[in-house]
């Protein structure tokens, strides 16, 4: 069910009052500009990408049937465009070096990110994010702070529940393994 402010404020656009639709990207921007940020990893294009969506969502709003959240729908919007944004590029080849785990340093991963400033580590969050393929970033985004179910996510993006768990738990791996060695990398330069 949709945010009843949202539905109020869908009303008053689709009888024409635009600044009703101010009010839903002023709610939404942030979001949609981090989840198109998670796909595209430019800060640029993350804004064009934003910008079409909601441009999309305005000239679509009479498709929303209010099925589902309009966050959700909106979500689909910023996913299907980010998508088409990295199809419309050149050919880009992101090699990234696997690096081997040291068995013998022992590496408490909990501890060491507990000790970290909480601005540090959205800095580092974000940092690790990007390092993780597109889609498994937005979705891992959507489940973790948006606090989407896994059906809301199956919506936004058209997946499969089973596609779905699987990009969670290889995109939870590699987050984890992205997030150690960055935390590795933050701890040597202190010593």
């Amino acid at each position: 069910m949709s945010d009843p402010n949202d539905i109020k404020l869908i009303k008053l656009v689709r009888a024409g009052d635009v600044s009703a639709f101010a009010q839903i990207i002023e709610k939404y921007q942030h979001m949609a500009y981090t989840l198109a940020n998670s796909i595209v990893k430019n800060h640029q294009e993350a804004e064009e990408v934003a910008q079409d969506a909601f441009f999309k969502a305005y000239k679509s709003l009479d498709k929303f049937k209010g099925d589902a959240e309009f966050s959700t729908w909106l979500y689909r919007i910023v996913y299907n465009t980010a998508i088409s944004k990295i199809r419309s590029r050149k050919a880009e080849t992101i090699t990234l070096e696997s690096q081997e785990v040291d068995k013998q340093n022992t590496f408490n991963f909990a501890d060491n990110l507990n000790r970290l400033e909480r601005q540090e580590r959205k800095v580092i969050l974000k940092r690790a994010l990007k390092e993780l393929k597109e889609e498994d970033a937005f979705i891992i985004i959507l489940y973790y702070y948006k606090e989407q179910s896994i059906e809301e996510i199956e919506k936004a993006t058209g997946l499969s529940k089973s596609n779905i768990k699987v990009k969670l738990h290889r995109g939870r791996k590699q987050l984890q393994q992205t997030l150690e060695q960055l935390l590795r990398t933050e701890l040597k330069s202190f010593i």
